[in-house]
């Protein structure tokens, strides 16, 4: 059997090459740019999500008959216009 060197790894994996593909997930991104891709009128972003929110998000999506996307929308533009509060206090 004869012995032979290990090929050296590969800088980037498929992997890395799907995820810097996102469109806020390239690491060496200009933070200047904005991370979002356009699509239409509207703007496309990646958002985490814990899942019990998300289960609840999709409960109340199903109640009324409308999307996910379209409840998250609806929920950041009224506490953009109503105001937020966190722990009981106002936030600007």
């Amino acid at each position: 059997m004869a012995i032979t060197k290990p090929k050296p790894k590969q800088e980037k994996t498929k992997a890395d090459d799907f995820i810097s593909g996102a469109p806020d997930g390239a690491a060496e991104a200009d933070p200047r740019k904005p991370k979002y891709v356009k699509k239409g009128k509207k703007l496309q972003i990646t958002l985490t999500i814990a899942q019990p929110l998300l289960e609840r998000v999709d409960e109340l999506a199903a109640k009324l008959g409308q999307s996910r996307a379209a409840v998250i929308n609806l929920a950041v533009y009224q506490g953009l216009e109503s105001g937020l509060n966190i722990n009981g206090d106002p936030v600007a």
